[in-house]
């Protein structure tokens, strides 16, 4: 958060304070009896081929400092003939970092030196033991380019992540520092809750920390990067968004989910009545609460399509499920193809009648779907005949929770837009698909959009930039 602006009335106050002795301790400007070890600058933020003229200029150091101590005294930018450099000096104190914003901007293909004179001080009263400088050189051209996150960890879809794994985020530039705040920075939990926790940041390496108040619950941690803007104000050209999973599900073999869908009851009462699940190993279990009474269920599977010409889209058996005299059943079983699946799960009574099939209809309660996204290339062994080339995608993923539908991508195509469809039917691009908000892609390739569904309901999702083959919102089943 960003202090107030101090300007010279504490240098007055400095030079009464610096007529006091005695007393066994010296006393700084504020009033702190001084202890410890003298502060130290642990970094500063300058760009390395040059600093844009229009940037601001951070100084961060070892220990929280004492605000009344950064000003436009203490802190100041010189050109090469010595001369003053007009600015606004400011402190942000969460992130222990002074700023130095020139006004006007300064002179492109010119040097200048920045210095931190001893008056500044830490939050206990000791000043800097030394004054610090440090001598740049702007560049031919000022700073119109976007940040965005160049890499972040826990990886994408990284599992079995410890609950106390502190998470960062390198971004591709130097920011402004006012713009990492909670706000722009959210972490949120499997329920949709917001996770909260301190923000931390190096000004040297542009990595921005975070560090969770609490241990982090079980499953799927989603944070979400927004309105970032770099040291010379240029924002995000979009969000990014990845997850990760603390839950393992399988202990050493690291399994996880990769594909959760809601069943409904297609009869009345209209809702939910299961759910089905499937782990990275392909193993699939079928959950079934409140429905039909000892009953026996045929789980099937039915591929979503392109068209009725091609082979190997015909529905299929996975296995039974049997329920109890409350109506209350399971079974788990390994998915009975190999390869990446898309498409709808069905449960059918014994005259062959669809009673409980996966879908998403916003507005229901308790509603969770998430899914990996498979190559339309090897959907359902080949979705749609396509000569256009595979978007080289390497992983992304689909999940709603709470009315809202959250697409990620990672390593796909740079600065490219995506396009997203929603369908209930099996065949797909058809005149029943409604079309979603778009997306694009940051220069290395990862990009993501949260969005709110309304007024339609299916489960099968395509994403992916015109032109390529895209993706589908699936699951994959290893040999």
């Amino acid at each position: 958060m960003k202090n107030l602006r101090f300007a010279c009335a504490s240098f007055v106050i400095g030079l009464l304070a610096a007529a006091l002795t005695g007393c066994g301790s010296s006393v700084m400007s504020t009033g702190h009896t001084q202890s410890g070890s003298p502060p130290a600058v642990s970094g500063v933020g300058l760009q390395g081929n040059g600093s844009a003229a229009n940037r601001w200029l951070y100084v961060q150091f070892n220990e929280q400092m004492d605000p009344a101590t950064i000003n436009s005294k203490t802190i100041t930018v010189t050109d090469s003939s010595g001369a003053a450099v007009p600015g606004n000096v400011d402190y942000f104190a969460n992130y222990d970092t002074a700023g130095f914003q020139p006004n006007p901007a300064l002179q492109e293909n010119s040097t200048y030196t920045m210095t931190v004179a001893t008056g500044v001080a830490s939050a206990q009263g000791v000043p800097l033991a030394k004054a610090y400088t440090d001598t740049f050189t702007t560049r031919s051209t000022t700073d119109e380019s976007p940040i965005y996150v160049k890499s972040v960890s826990p990886s994408p879809n990284a599992t079995c992540v410890s609950a106390a794994a502190p998470i960062t985020i390198t971004l591709s530039e130097g920011a402004d520092i006012s713009t990492l705040t909670s706000a722009n920075i959210t972490i949120t939990g499997p329920d949709n809750t917001t996770i909260p926790a301190k923000i931390g940041y190096n000004v040297g390496t542009a990595t921005v920390t975070l560090t969770p108040n609490a241990a982090l619950p079980t499953g799927t941690i989603m944070v979400k990067v927004s309105n970032v803007a770099d040291a010379a104000g240029v924002k995000m050209t979009q969000p990014y968004a990845w997850s990760f999973s603390t839950e393992c599900n399988g202990g050493s073999g690291g399994t996880t989910t990769q594909y959760t869908a809601p069943l409904f009851n297609q009869k009345s009462p209209f809702g939910i009545n299961g759910q089905v699940t499937i782990d990275n190993s392909g193993n699939t279990t079928f959950q079934l609460s409140s429905a039909g009474s000892s009953t026996t269920y045929a789980a099937r599977f039915c591929p979503a399509i392109g068209s009725a010409q091609y082979a190997n889209t015909s529905c299929f058996d996975v296995t039974t499920i049997s329920t109890d005299s409350s109506g209350n059943g399971s079974a788990t079983v390994k998915f009975p193809k190999t390869g990446d699946w898309a498409g709808d799960f069905m449960l059918n009574d014994s005259a062959g009648n669809t009673d409980y099939e996966t879908g998403l209809h916003p507005g229901v309660n308790n509603e969770t779907y998430m899914s990996t996204l498979v190559p339309e290339s090897k959907t359902n062994n080949g979705l749609l005949p396509s000569s256009v080339p595979q978007d080289p995608l390497t992983s992304g993923s689909l999940s709603y929770s709470n009315g809202s539908l959250t697409i990620m991508v990672t390593g796909g195509l740079s600065n490219t837009k995506y396009l997203v469809g929603w369908s209930e039917t099996i065949y797909v691009y058809t005149s029943s698909e409604e079309g979603l908000p778009s997306f694009a892609t940051d220069p290395t390739g990862n990009g993501g959009e949260t969005t709110t569904l309304s007024g339609f309901s299916g489960d099968m999702f395509a994403v992916g930039p015109a032109g390529y083959a895209g993706y589908f919102g699936g699951f994959s089943v290893p040999q």
